[in-house]
């Protein structure tokens, strides 16, 4: 794996914070301090997989992913030890449950890990579980709560209730213990373990409690996360991703993996210069189709959850490395008929402007650092 680092924004801030995103295609991290409030970027680095390296899991060699993660640190110029990360969306087990209203989350938390027994896929003593309280209980936090854990307002036209909607995200022990051998390795002191989908909608929708589609598009998988009131309600990670053409790629025109990711670079510069006019590239179609039938069964499962407020999807927010594929955009508005929009998230952070080019070329791959690293600021 190469690794990219980029220095010079300085550190003059006291204190600062890491968001580290462990993905299959390598590292991102970025490194924010907190400037009245909002957070500033400090320095920001990523490593990437070289065209016909095979794709290794961080997770399966621990100390090797841990020195990367080191010199990727170094490289970058990081000062801060202090590190957010967030557990694949593959891998995170997620539901969400009503209990009868108590004083407090604590009270409420033995009820809810009873419900949660009976749908985990393992037992919930071999798993890491952490619970949102959806509609804002006041008191004491749950003991298994995160810190800070993002938490929507109760809407003010909303009827009191005799129950609490509960959105509970869990994970193997075994898979939390990997994260902590890597950052140990790096030398780095873990702060807290998020998911991907709340670190989405830190950078990308912000204080928006619309119900939106967060469509995360990346080398190997696919994430669709539903957000209502800032919680993504509903979250599903699927086998399609930009991998898939450039397989596609080297199948038809029989070329090697570089000159094929090439030629698919080449088809979002060649739909750029053109303003986009035209359809779907076809060696899109095969793969944009599939995603799009995943997608409108999300929007069926979203719709039919009981303890859904809106429904309905009224937008969609798409990121990820692989989300400038050519036309993508055009093609989910006229596929599904309504506003779609590539997210930045560098939208609340501030940064030199003379960095905008480049910071707007990587911008969607990073999401999910720039997300962690807002974590404790917000």
């Amino acid at each position: 794996m190469s690794t990219m680092a980029f220095f010079g924004l300085g550190h003059k801030a006291p204190h600062t914070f890491l968001g580290v995103d462990i993905g299959s295609s390598g590292f991102k991290l970025v490194e924010l301090a907190n400037e009245k409030g909002r957070a500033k970027l400090m320095t920001y680095g990523y490593t990437e997989r070289k065209p016909g390296q095979t794709a290794l899991s961080p997770f399966e060699n621990t100390k090797a992913s841990g020195e990367l993660l080191a010199k990727l640190c170094k490289q970058s110029g990081t000062k801060g030890t202090k590190v957010m990360a967030a557990l694949p969306l593959s891998s995170v087990f997620s539901a969400i449950v009503s209990v009868p209203r108590k004083k407090t989350e604590r009270e409420m938390q033995p009820l809810v890990d009873a419900q949660i027994a009976k749908l985990t896929p393992i037992p919930l003593t071999e798993m890491v579980t952490y619970s949102t309280f959806i509609d804002g209980i006041r008191g004491e936090k749950a003991e298994k709560k995160k810190k800070n854990e993002p938490k929507a307002e109760e809407p003010k036209e909303a009827k009191p209730s005799d129950h609490v909607r509960v959105l509970v995200t869990g994970a193997a022990k075994s898979l939390v213990q990997k994260y902590i051998e890597i950052f140990r390795v790096a030398k780095l002191e873990l702060q807290a373990i998020d998911t991907e989908a709340f670190a989405l909608v830190r950078s990308l929708i912000g204080k928006d409690k619309s119900p939106i589609a967060i469509l995360d598009v990346g080398g190997v998988r696919t994430n669709i996360s539903i957000v209502e009131n800032g919680v993504p309600l509903l979250t599903r990670s699927v086998n399609i991703g930009g991998v898939a053409v450039t397989r596609r790629i080297m199948d038809q025109m029989h070329v090697p993996e570089s000159e094929a990711e090439q030629m698919k670079m080449d088809l979002g510069n060649m739909a750029g210069a053109s303003g986009g006019v035209g359809g779907l590239p076809p060696v899109l179609d095969a793969v944009m189709q599939p995603l799009l039938n995943e997608i409108r069964y999300a929007f069926q499962l979203y719709a039919g959850m009981e303890l859904a407020e809106f429904k309905k999807v009224e937008k969609i927010v798409l990121t990820g490395g692989s989300s400038h594929l050519p036309r993508i955009v055009e093609f989910l508005k006229e596929s599904l008929n309504m506003n779609v929009y590539r997210g930045d998230p560098w939208a609340r952070v501030v940064f030199p402007e003379d960095l905008r080019p480049v910071l707007d070329e990587i911008g969607s791959r990073m999401a999910i650092a720039i997300g962690l690293g807002m974590r404790e600021i917000e």
